[in-house]
């Protein structure tokens, strides 16, 4: 590389670099203090979360669904003409079933969870024990659930174990009552006594709280997960969480007991409605037949009957031939006409249909089986789902859209038999009249026989069916569910789970003060860094300036090495090689505001250039807000101003002297100010004014007002070699650096270069170097004094 290239700090244009992954590292790690704090704070806040919370332990039990057929009341072979459904049960459904809030309460209703036990874990925590943990009993006489609805009810209660017969007893309000243990207490939920436990290490004190028994039901389902293993398998896993492992295997085993209770409950249900049926027509045919025996029994009694006639025998036998099938007739009647009944008795609740008998019509026994699978499903969804949810109206649509159905087949049957009924009356008569021979008494004996004969059919065909539905249903025993492993408790608490709960504390402290230094960053458009313009833009930094302190507003002299000072000097050196055929140099300074070191800047750059035996002139050519002449405490009554509209000054009345600076440093200032500054800025005079300057000075620093805010820098860009833009850290916004870009392609400012002020110490080029060199002289001059008073 050149020694150009080095003095110039990358001055020849470049293209817009691209991230800088390094850089943005090394910006966000510039707030490691706030993710150590953030870090720390958060991992202390979860370490008393820790103590806070309470430990859980995992308890879990997985069992198999029985879907197959097996010995079920519904697909029993003795009762396949009673019933001809199939029992449907989905893995899904029976997951929702383990869930609900009513089998769970009916899970707990034999365990004592009305009364919890704590003892003092920490400061922050109790901890709850159960069965033999437990040093005191609450036995509980009445138990009023009902007052737990008040909000105001006082729960929880500290027992303080004086000795074996004596106890303090402390409610929430830390109001204390001295007791005896087997001591009546009344409670506005109840009455009780507390009675000690024989052989047990008392600790000193017991915690009791008096739960409510509706909400605990509630608090387990919600706990409760029910997971299907897998899709091809109808096995479930049932886990939750909780404080005592004992207490969950308990409540565990007890649920998947009353579950397969339920479930034996549901299925048989079907059965004992059928049994039902059956039993109600048998009193109406018992009845029925004991009047047709009566008569005649008293037919016969009042015409001395005691045998037929041939004749009658004859008679007899053609009408015993279709005997059975009237009978056959007259009971599928019957039957169809109480399953019709039965059906249109039902309004909004659906029972299922209890038997088509002896129907053989398949149409009839399909739609029946469907009837009942429709109805079976929706007891089971009442279970955990309202009466007025839109899943049970659906299905009531479908009870009701099949009930009609059925009616509407039986109505079709009936009509059938009752044609085929009629064909073999009409034959019988046609017997009956052939029978005129036969004596009037005999024929109405045989009419009673016949009738007598059929309800007689109708009984045995009824009992045969009840007792064969009473042995299925005797038969019934197999449970819905089969245990592969019991409920077991985990060893190690999973809840609070502390990796977790560290790596979520880890990603908060760290991420939320990443987040905040993002949003700093985002907010915050000044310029932070030199980074932050070479990442914009393509134009060249003409070097930097630390930020100066004193109150003299001369950063440069002979013989000063201040970082300050070399910083001046490195600019002075790249302007030389920006303009190295240029041994008369215009040098035009601007900004986007003010307050960004314009005036600084020039009068310091003018410095370093007298330093290098160059004629420098520093013109205050803000013709609106002139600071130069007031920076060093000056004043002048004929200026810039008054040149360029007076003809008879010369620039000789213009420059002004200032003793601080270097003999060969003149300046210039604004003199009057201007009414219409931008007009004056337009008159030829302006160039004929710096065409002699030129004449009389090497290097002529015009500093003019900033760009960003008034366009007299355009005006007099025409007449310098460069443009120093200055832009000032903590200070300029980033998107200055798109204005900048913006005038250079329209070529508003002629060979723009940046000027960045107000560097940081730890940014400035050269600092640590000079003031490590400076520290050294200070010494060596220190131990020279010494040496010399020695």
């Amino acid at each position: 590389m050149k020694m150009s290239d080095m003095l110039m700090d990358d001055f020849q244009p470049k293209e817009v670099e691209n991230t800088d992954y390094k850089y943005l590292i090394m910006k966000y790690l510039k707030f490691w203090y706030l993710y150590l704090i953030g870090v720390v704070f958060c991992f202390g806040l979860a370490y008393a979360y820790f103590q806070y919370a309470t430990p859980e332990y995992p308890v879990g039990a997985t069992i198999l669904i029985n879907s197959s057929k097996g010995s079920d009341f519904s697909q029993n072979a003795v009762y396949s003409e009673l019933e001809t459904y199939q029992s449907v049960k989905t893995v899904e459904n029976e997951a929702e079933v383990l869930k609900s809030v009513s089998l769970m309460a009916e899970a707990i209703r034999d365990l004592d969870l009305n009364v919890s036990y704590y003892v003092k874990d920490n400061v922050f925590r109790d901890k709850e024990i159960f069965g033999a943990q437990v040093p005191i009993q609450v036995d509980i006489d009445r138990y009023d659930s009902a007052a737990f609805f008040d909000k105001d009810l006082l729960t929880k209660f500290k027992v303080h174990v004086v000795d074996s017969v004596n106890f303090r007893l402390e409610n929430e309000e830390e109001k204390f009552s001295n007791h005896q243990f087997g001591e009546k207490l009344a409670f506005p939920f109840g009455e009780l006594s507390i009675e000690r436990v024989q052989d047990m290490d008392y600790p000193s004190t017991i915690i009791i709280n008096f739960n409510n028994p509706y909400a605990i039901p509630g608090r387990y389902s919600s706990k409760l997960d029910v997971m299907i293993v897998n899709k091809l398998a109808s096995v479930l896993r049932l886990s939750f969480t909780d404080p005592v492992p004992q207490k969950g295997m308990l409540v565990m085993n007890n649920l998947i007991e009353a579950y397969n209770r339920e479930a034996m409950l549901n299925k048989n249900q079907t059965a004992k409605n059928t049994i039902e049926f059956i039993n109600n027509q048998l009193d109406s045919v018992t009845t029925e037949l004991r009047q047709i025996e009566s008569e005649a029994e008293k037919y016969k009694q009042e015409n001395k009957i005691t045998e037929l006639s041939s004749d009658a025998l004859q008679y007899a036998e053609s009408f015993n031939q279709g005997k059975e099938q009237l009978a056959d007739y007259s009971i599928q009647l019957d039957v169809l006409t109480s399953i019709e009944n039965y059906l249109m008795n039902q309004q909004d609740n659906y029972q299922a249909v209890p038997s088509s008998l002896n129907i053989e019509d398949q149409t009839l026994m399909t739609n029946i089986s469907q009837f009942n699978e429709l109805q079976r499903d929706r007891e089971r969804m009442l279970r955990t789902i309202q009466p007025g949810s839109p899943l049970i109206l659906e299905k009531d649509q479908q009870l009701s859209s099949m009930r009609r159905n059925i009616l509407e087949n039986i109505k079709n049957i009936k009509s059938s038999v009752e044609i085929a009924r009629d064909n073999l009356l009409a034959r019988t008569t046609e017997v009956e009249i052939q029978s005129g021979k036969v004596p009037e008494i005999e024929r109405e004996l045989l009419e009673i026989n016949r009738q007598q004969a059929i309800k007689q059919d109708h009984y045995q065909y009824l009992v045969k069916k009840r007792e064969e539905a009473s042995m299925s249903l005797a038969a019934t025993t197999v449970s819905n569910s089969r245990i592969i492993d019991p409920a077991m408790a985990g060893s190690k608490p999973t809840k609070p789970n502390k990796m977790l709960i560290l790596g979520f504390a880890f990603f908060l402290g760290f991420g939320g003060p990443l987040g905040l230094v993002f949003i700093y960053y985002q907010l915050n458009t000044q310029i932070k860094i030199k980074r932050d313009v070479t990442s914009k833009t393509n134009i060249s930094i003409l070097g930097e300036v630390s930020h100066h302190d004193e109150k003299v507003p001369i950063a440069i002299s002979k013989g000063v090495r201040t970082p300050v000072a070399e910083q001046f000097r490195l600019i002075r050196t790249n302007l030389q090689f920006a303009l190295p055929n240029k041994d008369k140099k215009v040098i035009l300074v601007t900004s986007s505001s003010s307050g960004e070191g314009k005036t600084f800047f020039s009068l310091n750059l003018g410095v370093s250039m007298s330093l290098a035996d160059k004629k420098v002139v520093v013109l205050e050519f803000d013709l609106r807000k002139p600071l130069l002449l007031e920076y060093l405490g000056m004043t002048s009554d004929t200026g810039i101003s008054d040149f360029l509209q007076n003809e008879s000054l010369t620039i000789s009345d213009l420059v002004v002297k200032n003793e601080k600076l270097p003999a060969n440093l003149d300046l210039i200032g604004c003199g009057t100010l201007p009414d219409d500054p931008s007009e004056l800025m337009l008159l030829p005079k302006v160039g004929y004014f710096i065409d002699k300057l030129q004449e009389i000075y090497d290097v002529i620093i015009i500093d003019s007002a900033p760009v960003g805010q008034v366009a007299d820098a355009f005006s007099l860009s025409k007449f310098s070699d460069i443009t120093t833009y200055i832009m000032r850290y903590n200070y300029t916004t980033s998107d200055t650096i798109s204005f900048i870009n913006e005038n250079k392609k329209e070529k508003k400012l002629k060979n723009p270069v940046i000027v960045l002020n107000d560097a940081k110490a730890k940014l400035s080029y050269g600092y640590d170097y000079y003031q490590k060199g400076d520290i050294k002289k200070k010494k060596r001059a220190v131990y020279k004094e010494m040496a010399k008073k020695a």
